[in-house]
């Protein structure tokens, strides 16, 4: 796993024997690959990222290492996506929910509170966003039935103990409520119909239900954003078309993109998470043995490949937890990959 790294650290210190040994470019190194495979194995748990990513949430989280104080910090709205100016929201469309990868059908303002963090989700009958930040974390999910949100993975961390469930009322429309004792603070689940033919959940750290069911009434279903990544496949196979989408914004650090999937599938039940996640500056991936269109690629295990695209890192799952494409196919695909737009700026994508 590891023997790539071990020759960049043999090789650093040869070229260094006799003299002072900079640390740098070998911490860079093992950060980078420490966080990849931290990011793969979140992105394979989720379904290969998939899940809009695979991955695309799952949710599927990729969340990135720590800031540092210095770090600059962009607004709030730095982590919503682009208006989708042409789409109806929820309550006008509620068939077209988890229907369209490309379109969330909702506004999530009241999570953005604190939030350094959003992975945003659509795709397979379900829609979300997650928040992350210092004071904790809140998911949003809006589906067209039941059984799409009892079949989310839990992402919020609790003690497994959860109480019997209770009436309660978002806004004005009836609901049920019930949570789960976390330490200090008591993870809160909130479901309610918005609309005929909706369901949503909010799960959030609250010290009371009210709070809870207050913050769920101001999620706002008049109005729809675009699930957008920084690049676009152009080579599908046939038969393939894009599942789900998932990207993950930022808003500190001097990036407000972390990382981006689509998932290709066919009515077959196969299925591929491409996956593009921001290079460090100064990075640079060993050249690869494989040929991906215009790009050379490389085996990370028996059933991922990688190469680099720059700015981005970019990876394909062909297994995860369904059924996956031919390497040949995966080589296919990664072959199509377009970059596009201006990293800082989503509505460019």
């Amino acid at each position: 796993m590891f023997s790539d790294l071990d020759q960049r650290l043999t090789a650093t210190l040869r070229h260094r024997a006799g003299g002072d040994v900079d640390p740098t470019p070998i911490v860079a190194q093992a950060r980078q690959r420490g966080r990849r495979l931290r990011l793969r194995r979140r992105g394979l748990i989720a379904g290969g990222v998939a899940a809009v990513c695979v991955a695309v949430t799952s949710v599927v989280l990729a969340v990135p290492i720590g800031r540092s104080a210095d770090d600059p910090i962009m607004p709030a709205a730095a982590l919503m996506l682009p208006e989708a100016s042409a789409q109806s929201g929820a309550i006008a469309r509620p068939e077209e929910v988890g229907a369209d990868p490309a379109t969330v059908h909702f506004s999530p303002d009241a999570l953005l509170d604190g939030a350094e963090y959003a992975t945003w989700h659509a795709g397979r009958g379900v829609e979300s966003v997650e928040f992350r930040g210092p004071r904790g974390q809140a998911r949003f999910a809006l589906a067209r039935s039941v059984a799409a949100l009892d079949g989310l993975q839990q992402t919020l961390s609790s003690a497994g103990r959860p109480q019997p469930r209770s009436e309660a009322r978002v806004g004005d429309r009836p609901g049920v409520a019930w949570y789960d004792p976390s330490g200090d603070r008591q993870l809160w689940f909130v479901r309610w119909q918005p609309a005929d033919g909706l369901w949503a959940q909010v799960d959030m750290y609250a010290t009371t239900q009210d709070e809870a069911t207050a913050t769920a009434a101001r999620v706002r279903f008049d109005g729809a954003h675009r699930c957008v990544v920084p690049f676009r496949l152009e080579s599908l196979p046939p038969g393939g078309r894009l599942l789900e989408c998932s990207v993950t914004l930022g808003r500190s650090g001097d990036s407000r993109f972390v990382d981006g999937s689509l998932v290709v599938g066919d009515d077959a039940g196969r299925w591929l998470t491409v996956r593009a996640q921001h290079a460090p500056d100064g990075y640079e991936a060993g050249r690869g043995d494989l040929v991906a269109g215009p790009y050379r690629a490389r085996r990370q295990g028996s059933d991922v490949l990688e190469m680099v695209v720059k700015p981005c890192f970019v990876e394909a799952f062909r297994k995860g937890r369904g059924s996956g494409y031919t390497e040949a196919e995966g080589l296919a695909i990664l072959g199509g990959y377009r970059p596009g737009g201006d990293l800082d700026r989503p509505a460019t994508w």
